[in-house]
């Protein structure tokens, strides 16, 4: 890479259209080439968001994601293509950037975030990315970044909709706006989500970012951004700091490791897919479909479908024997195993990862 204080021709080449802008110029475009960004997550938001930030010539991503690419990601995760099913998905979006600029430095982590590693990823980033739809991971962050005092884009979708908000070190925490985790939210796997939201959030996150970084005005700061698809609708929430929040209040420590109120996946009553199947074969229980009435209609594993907010213990439907309960991507089926195991019902399993891993598993074309 060229000194910090000029350019190649290839890169005046590039960013000709950019720098022609008043708002950035020369110096705004060495800002980008300093800057380095921590993106957490390279599926439907982190995928356009860091396709933008790359061609704009950001110049140090790294990107952070502990899956692998599957082929119902391809319908919203515009950095994959068929032939990526089944790679870790850091690597082959890195791969992908990389290949399009060749004037940036582009890290993939394929490994998740956690304790033990949000430290020093957050450390070593000017700015932060949250793509990911998991609440533990946005807590995780929020609780890093205000320990090394950097911000943080949070962006979530739902559906026909998104939320968008910037953190600053010295402004409200995410842990202001949700003290504890949301009782009954999904994840775009369980909820369901039209393609193109994510990717407008993306967008609408990379946008900020790079007006953050060039130090314009960014009307994301302080505020909580909602959008609707449906409506084709901004509007725009101020977000008032918790004197009480235990985060970033004066006596708040910031040292959250995940989530209030998130349940962990993993427990011996889920089960991956092989043992999900055997137990069917075998006839160890009776199979509930507990997603809506036309999802069961669209495609189903056979069994009985009972909604998740149907489900209570006594029902007739779910009769005396053992449970396998099944949804699409195992959130909900989860939930109501907790449920049905809370009233008293010990036998009762779920299928890890749903019915999208179940197809992965039996290899679905």
């Amino acid at each position: 890479m060229p000194a910090d204080t000029s350019f190649s021709a290839r890169e005046w080449l590039r960013y000709a259209r950019q720098v022609q802008l008043p708002e950035i110029g020369p110096e705004g475009q060495r800002r980008l080439r300093r800057a380095r960004v921590l993106v957490v997550g390279a599926g439907g938001l982190g995928a356009p968001a860091a396709l933008y930030l790359a061609g704009a010539g950001v110049g140090r991503l790294t990107l952070v994601d502990g899956d692998t690419a599957a082929l119902s990601n391809l319908h919203r995760q515009v950095l994959f293509t068929e032939s990526d099913v089944g790679a870790d998905k850091a690597r082959a979006a890195a791969g992908q950037l990389r290949a399009r600029n060749g004037d940036i430095q582009v890290t993939g982590v394929a490994a998740p975030l956690t304790a033990g590693n949000v430290d020093e990823l957050v450390a070593e980033a000017d700015l932060v990315l949250d793509c990911t739809d998991q609440m533990a991971v946005r807590y995780l962050l929020n609780a890093a970044c205000r320990r090394h005092a950097k911000p943080w884009l949070f962006a979530a979708v739902d559906r026909f909709a998104g939320q968008l908000a910037l953190f600053d070190p010295d402004g409200a925490c995410f842990q202001c706006l949700y003290p504890d985790h949301p009782a009954g939210l999904l994840d775009c796997a369980a909820a369901g989500v039209l393609g193109v939201v994510p990717g407008m959030l993306g967008l609408l996150q990379a946008g900020e970012a790079l007006k953050l970084l060039l130090g314009l005005p960014t009307p994301s700061r302080g505020h909580l951004l909602l959008w609707d698809a449906l409506g084709l609708e901004l509007r725009r929430l101020r977000l008032r700091r918790d004197p009480d929040c235990p985060c970033c209040s004066t006596a708040g420590r910031a040292e959250l490791p995940k989530a209030p109120g998130c349940a962990v996946p993993g427990a011996d009553w889920e089960l991956p897919p092989p043992s999900f199947a055997a137990a069917l074969e075998r006839g160890d229980g009776a199979l509930v479909d507990v997603r809506s009435a036309a999802e069961f209609a669209g495609f189903n594993l056979g069994g009985v479908n009972i909604p998740l907010d149907e489900v209570i213990a006594g029902d007739p439907r779910l009769g005396d024997r053992p449970l396998l309960l099944v949804c699409q991507s195992g959130a909900r089926s989860r939930r109501a195993a907790e449920r049905l195991r809370a009233a008293g019902c010990e036998a009762v399993f779920s299928l890890r990862g749903g019915i999208l891993a179940w197809l992965e598993e039996h290899d679905a074309h």
